[in-house]
């Protein structure tokens, strides 16, 4: 299964462009997993020391906004999942 993965560049630092990786996974924590492996300084940028989303990251899965202890929500082939960073 495949899913498309945008990650915000704001996530990395103050620059509005987005990156887009393919990611495997049958649940949104899953596919980032699979982000982190292909991109080790993501779960640095998106996790604190504590494994707590970090201030101002917002995920969304097919344009709908998920709660963070929501990344165990499956994912089936062709979704899209949106990784930023709000900075209000």
């Amino acid at each position: 299964m495949s899913i498309k993965t945008n990650i915000d560049e704001s996530v990395f630092n103050n620059k509005r462009k987005e990156t887009m990786i393919e990611t495997h996974g049958k649940t949104i924590g899953e596919n980032l997993n699979d982000g982190f492996r292909q991109n080790p300084g993501l779960k640095k940028a998106l996790f604190d020391e504590k494994d707590n989303f970090c201030s101002g990251i917002l995920i969304k899965l097919n344009g709908r906004f998920v709660r963070s202890d929501r990344l165990t929500a499956e994912v089936k082939d062709g979704d899209a999942i949106e990784v930023l960073k709000y900075d209000g």
